[in-house]
């Protein structure tokens, strides 16, 4: 997973992902889950390779989205089995199993409650150009002008 500007990782923990509510599109399976102080990431493994002695999984981002598109986070408690927690978003309410589902939904929260307004860009940066302008007094006539002119504005003088 990349991590934008600015951008930390506030939790992550292996998770089982299911839809849940029947909706087309992942995520689905295992893998792992990432709470940042901008987004939501779920990675999963597609697939295991070997390369000579080693075994290499290859991980596909199943969910990236953004705080600002998260409408709602909960804890849903079954019958049978452990909480889960689910997210709500615009499209679709996937749900994870992780270990303290409650402590998730504090720190999602947390990093909802530190964002910034959804109009400024989180991903941008500003950059400031400052120009200073330096007087010179010119020796022949006293004048003040820029340095940068190279010529005096009064009298014509080189400066």
């Amino acid at each position: 997973m990349l991590l934008g500007h600015g951008e930390s990782v506030l939790r992550s923990a292996y998770a089982v992902a299911s839809r849940g509510d029947g909706s087309d599109g992942p995520p689905n399976g295992a893998g792992v889950l990432y709470v940042t102080t901008l987004r939501i990431v779920f990675e999963a493994s597609v697939a295991r390779r070997r390369i000579g002695r080693r075994s290499l999984a290859e991980t596909e981002t199943q969910l990236d989205v953004s705080l600002h598109e998260l409408k709602n986070v909960a804890v849903r408690r079954g019958r049978i089995g452990r909480p889960r927690l689910v997210l709500e978003l615009a499209h679709g309410r996937p749900s994870f199993d992780v270990l303290e589902p409650e402590a998730w939904t504090g720190t999602i929260a947390q990093a909802k409650r530190a964002l910034p307004p959804s109009g400024t860009a989180a991903w941008g940066s500003t950059h400031t150009i400052e120009r200073q302008v330096v007087k010179v007094r010119c020796r022949f006539c006293g004048a003040l002008g820029n340095e940068v002119d190279g010529r005096c504005p009064s009298c014509g003088a080189p400066l």
